[in-house]
């Protein structure tokens, strides 16, 4: 009996220390549950570090400082950048409604390819070039001024310039010299190529511009350093906020940079209903302190005489306003210089080409002109079509 009731007693003891033990498993399961869930983002984010890395790729030692570590990559960069200095971010550059961009205390212009708009421009130079069988046909394109940012962040921002330039000149056909800029203002990219306030390229921009026309014809340029240079003014502001309307472009101030003519020459200069109304002893005239002092500004027609230079050697230039810095540095070459402005005036080019004995014309125009048809129309009409 005694012995019954003993293994009864052991029997319900051990029962419950087996209850005890199941019950104590299941709550650590229940927890271990819990605190699983909470870490899984934890132990998916550790996943790639120690067992997802390729192998190719090498891992820190373990026994590496990271101190050590973040400290000679801070002496890389620090070196590289002291060799080559590099922009780190856009600055302040801002387009406002009106599309011009902001940056570093100048108004930048950008101008868009039109396909269709740049073959109707490159067939006309195709007709002069057949009007005017023996006479040379130049085209110069002015690039938009967003070319000269070197802030690589910044060109990201805009239209590709040179490229807009590289596709204006695949239209062209026939016998047409294009003079592409695109190279010489990407090697002086930086230079005071254009105004911050204006539109317009200051006379370094356009020189460069006379330096690739020369060399494209044959004529040997005049080095920049040959001429005198004079500064006329450093508070020149331009016309750029008449169009941007965006009152911060007024204190962009600018230097007006004349670089004067070597030889002694006349400009008469023609109203619309091609009266004359002046002659001047110097096609730049610095009383004027504004973009207008090279050739008085757009005026109707215009006869510049170089009597040093072979009377026999004529050009004709058509053009706008950007033309106005480029003109004086044709001094160089040509005795006689004709320059029409067919906004204010509408000549027969034929006859022009033929009483005068024009060598050369050059058709000169804005990257961003070449993008519509209305100059491309002023062509036209002077040659008849």
């Amino acid at each position: 009996m005694k012995k019954a009731l003993l293994s009864i007693m052991l029997l319900l003891c051990f029962a419950l220390i087996c209850g005890c033990a199941e019950g104590g498993a299941n709550e650590s399961a229940g927890e271990g549950s819990e605190e699983g869930e909470s870490s899984l983002p934890i132990l998916i984010s550790q996943a790639p570090q120690e067992s997802s890395a390729p192998s190719e790729i090498s891992l820190p030692e373990e026994d590496e400082s990271p101190a050590e570590s973040s400290e000679e990559i801070s002496e890389e960069v620090s070196e590289e950048s002291e060799e080559e200095p590099m922009y780190t971010d856009k600055g302040d550059a801002e387009f406002i409604p009106s599309g011009y961009l902001l940056y570093n205390g100048a108004a930048y212009s950008q101008t868009y390819y039109n396909h269709a708009a740049a073959g109707k421009y490159a067939d006309v130079y195709a007709e002069y070039a057949k009007t005017f069988p023996g006479v040379g046909i130049h085209v110069i394109n002015m690039p938009a001024s967003v070319i000269n940012i070197e802030n690589p962040f910044v060109q990201e921002m805009v239209n590709d310039q040179g490229k807009v330039l590289d596709q204006n000149e695949a239209r062209i056909h026939g016998d047409v010299n294009f003079v592409n800029l695109k190279e010489a203002f990407l090697a002086h990219r930086g230079e005071y190529l254009f105004f911050k306030s204006d539109f317009h390229w200051t006379q370094l921009g356009a020189y460069y511009a006379y330096q690739e026309f020369a060399k494209s014809v044959g004529l040997t340029p005049t080095p920049l350093s040959a001429f005198e240079t004079e500064v006329t003014t450093e508070t020149f502001i331009g016309l750029t906020n008449t169009y941007a309307n965006d009152p911060r472009i007024n204190s962009f101030y600018d230097t007006i940079h004349v670089y004067w003519p070597r030889k002694e020459h006349t400009m008469a200069v023609y109203l619309s209903d091609m009266s004359l109304y002046r002659i001047y002893d110097n096609c730049i005239q610095t009383s004027i302190k504004t973009y207008s002092c090279y050739l008085t500004g757009d005026q109707a027609y215009i006869e510049i005489n170089v009597p040093e230079n072979d009377q026999d050697k004529t050009v004709l230039v058509i053009k706008e306003s950007s033309g106005n810095a480029f003109v004086p540095f044709l001094t160089e070459h040509y005795g006689n210089i004709i320059v029409i402005d067919p906004r204010h005036v509408m000549l027969d080019a034929r006859k022009i080409v033929e009483e005068k004995g024009v060598d050369d014309i050059i058709l000169f125009a804005t990257a961003s002109t070449c993008g519509r048809e209305t100059y491309c129309n002023y062509y036209k009409q002077m040659i008849g079509k």
